[in-house]
């Protein structure tokens, strides 16, 4: 039977989604209470591979048991077996073709910012402490460069392995409430450390430290030299996945 969760997680004591033999990993620590509820080895998909600190609200997944069991005590089986840094918000049995990676049109990513020279203790593993002025007008202007369909090269790894470095970010929203900034991406998918690629040359941007003119000419340039390093993992979110 072909089972399909959704997950939320609190990833800082974890070196992100997929399994890596030697490192607590979510998909490891998911994949041995599965184990233990259907006695066999059990491989789970996931729509978002989140990197080490990097944390979810709503990440999808798929996986396939011997055992048929109803949502309800599906859920209640694996909670009873995942620690409380990882819960299971929804199950259900779904059509057997359904896969959480492959069948994913878009995902939601949130960064967080705290604006303020003293940070917030209680926000500390969920958001990055930023205390310098900031041009929300100037942060909204710039992230309209980002929307749409571009080659993502500047915003991601060398050595990252994809068959094409082009992707569509749909829309992006950039909010704040007090001291948070909040950064919502929308896309079809994203590359490795992109988001958090593009949400530090906002940054850089608006204190005047890009090395280029402006984001439009940084995702011409493909030059990943051009922006610094990726803003940190625990102020980034998967929120929702759309099917």
């Amino acid at each position: 039977m072909n089972y399909r969760i959704t997950l939320a997680y609190d990833g800082t004591d974890y070196s992100g989604w997929q399994f890596q033999l030697g490192r607590r990993t979510i998909q490891a620590v998911l994949s041995g209470a599965l184990e233990k509820l259907d006695g066999a080895p059990v491989t789970a998909y996931a729509a978002g591979r989140t990197d080490a600190g990097v944390h979810a609200e709503g990440q999808v997944v798929s996986f396939r048991l011997t055992r048929e069991m109803d949502g309800a005590t599906l859920l209640r089986a694996l909670n009873g077996n995942l620690p409380q840094d990882i819960r299971v918000l929804e199950s259900s049995q779904v059509a057997d073709d359904f896969h959480a990676r492959t069948d994913a049109k878009s995902k939601t990513y949130l960064y967080q910012l705290y604006n303020s020279e003293v940070m917030n203790p209680l926000l500390a593993r969920y958001a990055l402490h930023y205390p310098y002025d900031v041009d929300l007008d100037r942060l909204i202007e710039d992230s309209h460069s980002l929307v749409g369909t571009h080659d993502f090269t500047a915003f991601t790894v060398a050595e990252c392995e994809t068959r094409t470095r082009v992707r569509s970010v749909t829309g992006i929203k950039i909010e704040r409430a007090g001291n948070i900034l909040t950064f919502s991406f929308t896309g079809d998918g994203f590359l490795r450390y992109q988001i958090r690629t593009m949400v530090e040359a906002l940054v850089e941007a608006n204190r005047g430290r890009l090395k280029t003119r402006s984001i439009a000419e940084l995702i011409l340039s493909r030059d990943r030299s051009l922006v610094g390093a990726p803003a940190p993992a625990k102020g980034l979110t998967l929120m929702k996945v759309e099917y």
